[in-house]
């Protein structure tokens, strides 16, 4: 690790010396091509001037193009310079590069940026890549003649010459340049080397926090700023111990919690979530990690922990109801601000699952009303005709007789309704003692026919039953199994025309199952009573089920048996064609023995 250190810190030593040379020699490179093209630029400019000055002094006949040829190669030779003249036109008439009999293929300098810049204003200069000679030149440009411009003098200088030399003070600052680099990094490496010996037990400490080792100290026998590290360091490891042992012991705490547990900080971003509410809310991560309020999966919670979070105020038992991982719940959700004296530090909100509660509230509400539904019509009969026979009609025989017979059939009626619901309610308290066993469903179907036969003959209703050959028996107590294929049947027999009705009892093997089908043609269901059908005191049709002796508990009675027989039970239906409820059982496997 000290090596390590040594060698960043030595790296950053160096680098910073040798960009601080490279800074500088980058710098000093770049002054010395502008110097270097300044000095050049004076020098052709004053070359330029001068011979202008001589020019002009000449009589008229210079601008004829031998003369003004021969004046360019001798200028251009005793400068080394590139002289050209050129006409108003823009035609070159003499050229110190150009021999005189290619000047008149030579291209119009009218549009050169020089020319242009010295008929404009007096003086131009381009620096620009020549076509003609094929190198990098620096050209100037005066008009010549007075008062008015006779020519336009031009001096070109190629600037090879300065690379030439530019290159060469270059490469002698590159060589030092050099040398400057090694002895940096050689002195930064050295010099972190001594400054990070005192960091060798601040690493081996590290290193054991990193392994989550709160074990040993840091010696502390300094004053410098080493030591101050140091004592910072041990300070920082006992607030780590005791901030692990608070919060092993809150998320032993918040995980034991059944309720959902949402904390909130002051910004109001959820900042602890215990195991109940991420499961309900699919909040992923740690318990104790900063998350926004939108990662809640529902926008009406997400609004409600908003508008607490801002008024700082307490909720206390507010109830939602919203979509979960478990489906639609209903809540009941409480809040309460956290405060550090004056300053709002954040909100705790507990959010309790009160879906069970409502909805056996709700299903009691619901069992009471409908007793009391069922019980009424009928003692409502018994009231009435028993009224009118005390009255005066018992002394009407004819009457009497009809009013009895009506008062016997509501009294069976509510004896069925009664002996119904205390059934329904033993199956669902589980109180009911199952005496599992091997039995035979071509039994129990025969035992079923013979007892609605009379109902079965009185509609003429016809009856098939189809029992596969290769039946297995059935893992079920006979005589709740009973139960439910009279109950079918009889629901069968009731919603079926007279004389026009069709039952058929099929059973077969369905993989580890036995399928019993009760098929009809009676007045079907319609889609949105299909999901209601086993529910109590539903019916289809109430007035005909009341008529024929239906309570509306027996497709109920015979979901729960099948269900605690580990089977299944649904129905197929399809208005005024008829219906199909479906039921499988387990079937016998070998080592099922006999239980209770």
């Amino acid at each position: 690790m000290q090596a390590k250190v040594s060698f960043r810190l030595g790296a950053v030593i160096g680098t910073i010396i040798f960009v601080t040379v490279l800074v500088s020699y980058l710098s000093l490179g770049g002054q010395l091509t502008e110097l270097l093209r300044e000095a050049s630029r004076r020098e052709l400019h004053r070359d330029l001037l001068l011979n202008r000055q001589l020019l002009e002094e000449k009589p008229a006949g210079w601008l004829e193009a031998d003369s003004a040829d021969a004046w360019a190669d001798r200028v251009g030779s005793a400068l080394e310079l590139r002289v050209t003249l050129i006409d108003l036109q823009g035609r070159v008439i003499g050229d110190s590069y150009i021999p005189a009999k290619k000047l008149s293929v030579m291209q119009n300098h009218r549009n050169r940026p020089e020319v242009v810049a010295a008929l404009q204003k007096g003086y131009g200069e381009e620096s620009r890549y020549s076509q003609t000679v094929k190198e990098q030149m620096l050209y100037i440009a005066v008009p010549v003649g007075r008062p008015k411009p006779r020519a336009l003098l031009r001096f070109a200088k190629p600037l090879y010459d300065n690379g030439i030399f530019e290159k060469g003070i270059r490469k002698s600052i590159e060589q030092g340049l050099f040398f400057a680099l090694f002895f940096s990094f050689v002195a930064g490496l050295l010099g972190a080397f001594f400054l990070a010996r005192p960091l060798r037990n601040l690493a081996e400490i590290a290193r054991k926090r990193l392994r989550d080792d709160l074990s040993g100290t840091i010696p502390v026998d300094r004053q410098d700023e080493i030591g101050m590290l140091a004592r910072a360091f041990n300070t920082m490891s006992d607030e780590i111990k005791k901030m692990r042992r608070s919060e092993e012991w809150f998320r032993a705490v918040f995980s034991g919690i059944r309720e959902a547990i949402i904390v909130t900080d002051a910004a109001g971003d959820i900042i602890l979530v215990n195991p109940a509410a991420s499961r309900i809310f699919r909040i992923e991560g740690a318990m104790f990690k900063s998350r926004p309020l939108r990662h809640l999966s529902d926008s009406r919670l997400e609004e409600l922990f908003s508008r607490v979070h801002k008024s700082h105020l307490a909720l206390i038992k507010e109830e939602m109801a919203f979509e979960t991982t478990k489906g639609r719940r209903i809540m009941q959700i409480s809040s309460m601000p956290v405060m550090q004296g004056e300053r709002f530090d954040g909100t705790v909100f507990v959010l309790n699952d009160i879906t069970k509660l409502r909805n056996l509230e709700r299903v009691r509400r619901d069992f009471v009303s409908s007793v009391s539904h069922e019980l009424r019509t009928p003692l409502t009969s018994i009231k009435g005709y028993t009224e009118t026979l005390l009255e005066g009609a018992m002394h009407e025989p004819e009457h009497a007789s009809a009013f009895l017979k009506i008062i016997l059939q509501e009294s069976e009626q509510l004896t069925a309704l009664v002996n119904d619901v205390l059934d329904l309610s033993r199956i669902e308290s589980g109180r009911i003692e199952y005496h599992f066993s091997a039995v035979d469903l071509r039994t129990v179907i025969a035992k079923s026919v013979d007892q609605l036969r009379l109902a079965l003959e009185k509609k003429a209703v016809r009856l098939d039953v189809s029992i596969a050959d290769d039946m297995p028996q059935l893992h079920a107590d006979s005589g709740y199994l009973e139960i439910v294929v009279r109950n079918l049947l009889d629901n069968a027999i009731k919603y079926v025309d007279a004389e026009h009705g069709k039952i058929r009892i099929s059973a077969f093997r369905n993989g580890d199952f036995v399928q019993l089908d009760v098929e009809d043609n009676g007045i079907g269901i319609s889609k949105q009573d299909l999901g209601r059908i086993f529910e109590r005191f539903y019916r289809v049709d109430k007035a005909r089920s009341r008529e024929l002796g239906g309570t509306g508990l027996g497709l109920a009675i015979v979901k729960h048996i099948v269900l605690a027989h580990k089977g299944h039970v649904e129905v197929r239906s399809r208005v005024s064609q008829g219906s199909v409820f479906s039921v499988l059982f387990p079937v016998v496997a070998d080592s099922t023995v006999n239980r209770n």
